[in-house]
């Protein structure tokens, strides 16, 4: 799920050329209300990484496109390493890479078309969580980003991962949309508060990538039975 700031500007070539527009939570609020929106690509961006604010922000600036970038606010506070356990090795490697954005450029990243979202308070897996302790993963992040930008409507799951007492904590603490990343499981349907997201990473370029923006190609990636094939084909290989 990383690319470089030239394949990025190639993917926002191809999203601006095949007429799509950033989606928004205008957007989100309109589907979910059973409307009919334009063609839209909704851009997501997790963690909080600084280069969001130094690359994505002024290329989607330039291509019109607006995103959503969800952050962890006890990491905002001071634009501090974006370390938990899972990245521990990688965030020691590329230590200025890995480090996440401050309030004072998720203003600005406010202000030039993002939609700033909660990420949970420490990159939890939330489905491990007592009820407790997920509601003050949920609540207390969410309460921060609001206090200090005025809103957090949005969540992405850490990991991705989610379940229906997640989803029901999501729903409790205010959030109105959230996203999942059903990598390891695939995922057939969404609700306002499980809303599938395909990763793009280094490789989609071309082909790969257009795949990913048909509706036959997004229907394949998040099939259940395409990710099992896929997990079985990776354990024999290993």
């Amino acid at each position: 799920m990383t690319v470089s700031a030239e394949l990025f500007e190639r993917q926002l070539d191809v999203l601006r050329r095949r007429g799509l527009q950033g989606g928004s939570l205008s957007s989100l609020t309109a589907l979910s209300e059973g409307g009919r929106i334009d063609p839209t690509i909704f851009l997501t961006f997790d963690d909080g990484f600084r280069d969001n604010y130094e690359t994505a922000l002024p290329l989607l600036r330039t291509y019109g496109f607006s995103a959503f970038v969800f952050v962890l606010p006890p990491l905002v506070d001071g634009g501090a390493p974006l370390l938990w356990p899972e990245v521990a090795a990688e965030c020691g490697r590329y230590s200025d890479t890995m480090r996440s954005v401050t309030w004072t450029m998720l203003e600005e990243m406010k202000e030039g078309g993002f939609e700033v979202g909660s990420h949970g308070l420490t990159h939890a897996h939330l489905s491990q969580l007592g009820p407790e302790a997920l509601r003050d993963e949920l609540s207390d992040s969410r309460a921060r980003i609001a206090e200090r930008l005025g809103s957090c409507n949005t969540l992405a799951y850490p990991f991705g991962e989610w379940n229906e007492h997640v989803v029901s904590a999501a729903r409790e603490c205010g959030y109105r949309f959230a996203f999942s990343l059903p990598t390891q499981t695939g995922q057939r349907g969404a609700t306002p508060h499980s809303i599938p997201r395909i990763n793009v990473d280094y490789r989609d370029d071309g082909a790969r990538f257009a795949a990913k923006l048909s509706p036959v190609g997004k229907r394949i990636v998040l099939s259940p039975a395409i990710v099992a094939l896929r997990r079985g084909s990776r354990r024999l290989r290993g």
